[in-house]
Parts: structure tokens; C-alpha cells; sequence
């Protein structure tokens, strides 16, 4: 984990802001501001941290640390690429709660937020700006892409690859050695027990594709 003792500004002020926010502070880190492009957040506070307004503020804080802390996938991404193009050698912090589980071995890279009680196996390679949200569980030799979002609960079998932008819902469980590729989406409570083509959605026990998304 980057640790840092300069106060971290937070992108994005909804549910998922207030989870990221209490694994800062069990990190031992501060919250400085944080900016969100909804108007009718401007002047709140999250858990105590004040909301400064749109992310186009963030050009007044030059320096310092970013999380981004919006759930979906797509929209994650977006912020990202948008706030590399408008300022040059971005600090992306990386947290991992104090209570969760991550095997020295395991690779995790900038921007990824590892939340309370989530375990992190032998050999894992966890791509930029992931959520391994609550509870979740990564076994040994899995892959996981940039920007995918590991829900609440949900257990990845050993030598799973999950691809760039991919969600696996709350709950659900990726047998061994499969493959869910960018974009898919894995219900909750789904089980897959075959591997997943890019932008489908899955859902079920078995799980199976009941849709395909755009790209």
C-alpha cells in the first residue's frame, strides 16, 4: 500500500465514496476534499468530509494523492483517463484495509482499493484502479484486469482471470482455472462454472449469458 501523510482528495461523494473514505481513515490516512459533478452534492459532507464541488475543481489542488471512488466500472475508467489528460503525473493512492488479507506475493496496482475483511491469496495479480470490495476472496494465480469490481462476498477460485472493466456481482463464485473476459458482467449470487466471452451478462447457478452488451 502507498501510504501517505498528506491528505488524499476523493472523486466521487455516493455510497461507494463512504466506504472508500472509513478504509482511509482505518488506514490511518486523512480525507482532504471531495469532488463530485453532481450539484446537488456541493456544500454536503461525506461521513464528516466536505464535498467541494465539481471534479473540474481538482485543478486547485495541484499536488497530492487521488482515489476514485465510483463504483461502476465504465465510469471509473472515464474518470481516470480524464484526469490523467488534464494533469501531468498523477499520485493515485492504493489502500488495503488493516483487516483485510493480502499475501506478500500478491501484485496489486495503483488506484486499487482493498476494503475490510477481503482476502488476497499467493501469487494474485491485481490489475489499476480495482474494487475488492468486502468480504470478497481472490485464491492463488488469479489475474485480475484494470478497472474490475470484485462485489461483496464474491470468491474467485484459484487461477480465475477476470478481464479489464469486468464486474463480478455480490456473492457470487468463479470455479478454478476459468476465464471471465473484459467487460462481462457476473450476476449476484451466480455461479460460474464455465468461462465467460467479453461484454455478456451471466447470471444464475449455473450460471448462464442472458444478454450481450455493447461495446
Amino acid at each position: 500500500m502507498m501510504r501517505s501523510d498528506r491528505p488524499i482528495s476523493v472523486i466521487g461523494g455516493g455510497g461507494h465514496a463512504r466506504v472508500v473514505i472509513s478504509t482511509i481513515r482505518a488506514c490511518g490516512m486523512t480525507v482532504g476534499s471531495i469532488f463530485d459533478d453532481d450539484p446537488s452534492t456541493w456544500d454536503a459532507h461525506v461521513t464528516g468530509a466536505p464535498i467541494t464541488g465539481p471534479i473540474e475543481k481538482l485543478r486547485e489542488f495541484p499536488h497530492g494523492p487521488i482515489v476514485v471512488a465510483i463504483g461502476d466500472g465504465r465510469r471509473r475508467r472515464e474518470l481516470v483517463e480524464r484526469i490523467k489528460l488534464e494533469r501531468n503525473n498523477v499520485e493515485w493512492t492504493t489502500l488495503i484495509h488493516p483487516t483485510a488479507f493480502v499475501d506478500p506475493t500478491a501484485k496489486i496496482s495503483e488506484g486499487t482499493v482493498v476494503f475490510a475483511g477481503a482476502v488476497v491469496q499467493p501469487d494474485v495479480m491485481i490489475g489499476a484502479h480495482v474494487i475488492v470490495n468486502t468480504a470478497s476472496t481472490i485464491d492463488h494465480d488469479c489475474v485480475i484486469g484494470d478497472y474490475v469490481h470484485i462485489a461483496p462476498g464474491a470468491n474467485l477460485c484459484g487461477n480465475v482471470r477476470v478481464g479489464v472493466g469486468a464486474h463480478v456481482g455480490a456473492a457470487s463464485v468463479i470455479i478454478e482455472n476459468l476465464e471471465v473476459q473484459e467487460g462481462a458482467t457476473v450476476g449476484a449470487g451466480a455461479v460460474v462454472i464455465r468461462s465467460l466471452p467479453r461484454n455478456v451478462v451471466a447470471v444464475g447457478c449455473p450460471a448462464n449469458v442472458v444478454r450481450q452488451e455493447m461495446d
